[in-house]
């Protein structure tokens, strides 16, 4: 798959794929830990762990038929945020799983977050590995501004007001197939 706006879409939704019904808490704290971990991801910050989170999560609903965290996302101004994920943020924090720390970035404070532990690879099917493998190697080495850009070409995000959870149906569908705004 290339790595442009469109790079995480596939044409046409998967009829009858759903995101989970409920977030699973592991399996977001070991995505985190899995991309924060991966050698590919460059200057890892908030608004990117955010956005790199939400196209695995929506390459594995298109190309799998189902999410691989559960996760509803929210709509904020850089862009998606997985709804619990500040919650399992903190409690990696806590746990000593990973550490985080406040950086200088270009006029602004970067939270920036390094895996301290390994996560659980059994809670992943090889397919959610190869595509949290390939979301990391396509997207990891672009800037949370670029991935935000990305991300507010998803008409999910497109289409949801400030502050609402994304539409799982639109999160079926990427920029790519709509690509001349019709």
């Amino acid at each position: 798959m290339s790595c442009g706006p469109g790079a995480v879409s596939v044409p046409g939704p998967l009829r009858g794929a759903r995101m989970s019904a409920m977030v699973n808490g592991a399996k977001l704290q070991s995505l985190m830990l899995l991309i924060a971990g991966n050698p590919d991801v460059k200057k890892l910050g908030l608004t990117k762990l955010w956005k790199l989170i939400y196209f695995c999560d929506v390459r594995a609903l298109r190309e799998e038929g189902a999410s691989i965290t559960g996760s509803e996302f929210i709509k904020y101004p850089h862009g998606p945020v997985p709804s619990r994920g500040d919650k399992s943020l903190k409690l990696l924090l806590r746990q000593g799983r990973i550490e985080t720390e406040q950086k200088a970035v270009g006029g602004y404070t970067q939270t920036s977050i390094t895996a301290l532990d390994a996560p659980d690879l059994s809670l992943f099917t090889k397919g959610e590995r190869a595509i949290v493998t390939d979301v990391c190697r396509e997207l990891g080495g672009m800037s949370a501004k670029k991935l935000s850009d990305i991300s507010h070409e998803e008409p999910a995000w497109v289409l949801a007001h400030d502050l609402d959870k994304l539409d799982e149906e639109l999160m079926h569908y990427g920029r790519a197939e709509d690509p001349e705004d019709l």
